[in-house]
């Protein structure tokens, strides 16, 4: 399986390249000229060492550390959305809105065009509302949510880089979560980001620790459909699962006809599990009253027809929302942007340039976490260009990190768990090039760039190691779990 391990880490070789030069260059726009990026990277690399070399100390156990690292990134969540209360606004002050008044038996607002064209936020919605339910109508409440499924997103970070690599990696995708500061503010946002990255995230540390188990799939189904239930995107992790098992199978051909049948009963049960969750959803929702319309139904085709809008390199714009809206909505909807979608794709040079450009805006362009967590707060002017300094300074480490990775898996060629997580994140940056982008769609997938630069940043840490720099890594005769698909 060289070669499939190969050609997944060849893809992420190249998708980190493209987002280090595209991150270098914004780094200096942001940070003001080619000396200053220098010198800040230098400093952030130093604190990057530094970091490693406490958090990997040997005398650290795993469970003083993950306890000390918890710690410390739940009170730095919980000061910032003291301190920095973001009023709601856009989408989430539509969500919350209606949250407040499905909480009170109201469901009028299911016939607004926003839930009749997107359905799928009918999800999230109904979350916030059951929270406003039960501890009343307080902004706090959601946000000290997002702040413990933050924590709890790096928990799961821990176990699962620990297992994909080994245990040095685990903690160090753990601790630049948690310190990572879109992670950070965004915890005052009230977006569906949070709890749809940690359930996701678990529901595939659940199926890959218990993928030879016949019960752990179900569960990680149900998980996959809960966090698909809150952001819509679980079919890119569907998809990454459904083709890494089926490299496992191709690695037991030998005894295919026997695996493939166990194998594919698990992935089938797990899929049952996965849309058997979301029928009931939405059958709960049609029978409680909330809606007359399923959670699938809605504009089918707007994220695409946006996507290939090389005017706005594939951002959202005010004359294709009024394009969509002059036709009816359902199949003459449908219909017209289908028409435009075709109209788009109709020049290859032009498609093939705009999914570049949108590769390097979406994985190498500006964060906008401060815009969205600061606005409304009166801070934006103090400390908006602090907060993208650092973050685009520590971004470029982890491109670079990750380049450091797929390097390191490439000369191995064997990858093991590791071939999952490249292979989500390239999933994701894929299907990305023909629907709509927005900067803060990059935190979706942070926790997989995460994982997957956690290799790279040990493997730098250990070259430092071996220049006889002092840095007290303790995983010089650490087992490396890396090994091939299904191992």
């Amino acid at each position: 399986m060289k070669l499939a391990n190969r050609t997944i880490a060849l893809g992420g070789g190249l998708f980190f390249l493209v987002a280090l030069i595209a991150s270098v260059l914004t780094a200096a726009d942001r940070i003001g000229s080619v000396w200053a990026t220098v010198l800040s990277l230098a400093v952030a690399f130093g604190l990057a060492i530094g970091a490693f070399r406490l958090s990997l100390a040997g005398r650290l156990s795993g469970r003083v550390f993950l306890a000390v690292a918890l710690g410390l990134g739940f009170l730095i969540r919980l000061a910032w959305i003291l301190w920095n209360p973001t009023p709601p606004a856009s989408d989430f002050q539509v969500m919350y809105e209606a949250a407040r008044a499905a909480a009170a038996g109201d469901f009028a607002f299911s016939q607004k065009p926003y839930y009749t064209n997107f359905p799928y936020q009918f999800g999230f919605t109904m979350y916030q509302a059951l929270v406003i339910r039960l501890f009343g109508d307080s902004l706090f409440a959601l946000r000290l949510l997002n702040v413990l499924f933050g924590v709890g997103t790096a928990a799961i970070l821990y176990l699962a880089g620990s297992r994909a690599y080994n245990e040095s990696c685990g903690r160090i995708a753990a601790l630049v979560y948690l310190l990572y500061p879109p992670n950070i503010i965004m915890g005052s946002v009230l977006t569906n980001q949070h709890i749809s990255g940690f359930l996701l995230l678990t529901g595939c540390l659940v199926l890959l620790r218990g993928r030879h188990s016949k019960l752990a799939w179900l569960p990680a189904g149900v998980l996959l459909a809960l966090g698909q239930l809150m952001r819509p995107i679980a079919i890119v992790y569907l998809a990454a699962i459904v083709l890494f098992f089926l490299a496992s199978l191709w690695k037991r051909r030998p005894f295919f006809p026997r695996y493939a049948l166990a194998a594919g009963a698990r992935v089938a049960g797990m899929i049952a599990a996965y849309y058997l969750v979301l029928a009931l959803a939405s059958a709960s929702l049609n029978v409680g009253g909330v809606t007359d319309r399923s959670l699938f139904g809605g504009d089918k085709y707007w994220k695409f027809m946006v996507g290939l809008n090389a005017s706005t390199d594939g951002r959202w714009s005010a004359e294709d929302a009024k394009y969509s809206n002059s036709y009816p909505a359902g199949e003459e909807r449908s219909r017209a942007q289908l028409v435009k979608i075709r109209e788009r794709l109709s020049d290859p040079a032009e498609t093939a340039a705009l999914m570049g450009r949108k590769l390097v805006q979406l994985w190498g362009g500006a964060d906008a976490s401060a815009y969205w967590s600061l606005q409304g707060t009166g801070r934006e002017n103090d400390w908006d260009k602090p907060l993208n300094r650092v973050e685009r300074a520590m971004y470029v480490l982890l491109c670079a990190f990750g380049c450091a990775a797929m390097v390191s898996l490439w000369r191995r060629g064997r990858s093991g768990e590791a071939a999952f997580y490249t292979l989500l994140l390239l999933l994701y940056a894929g299907i990305h090039l023909l629907i709509e982008i927005q900067p803060r769609y990059r935190l979706d997938l942070i926790p997989a760039l995460l994982l997957v630069q956690s290799y790279g940043a040990y493997r730098v840490y250990g070259w430092v190691r071996e220049l006889r720099l002092p840095t007290g890594l303790p995983g010089a005769r650490e087992r490396d779990r890396t090994g091939g698909f299904g191992a």
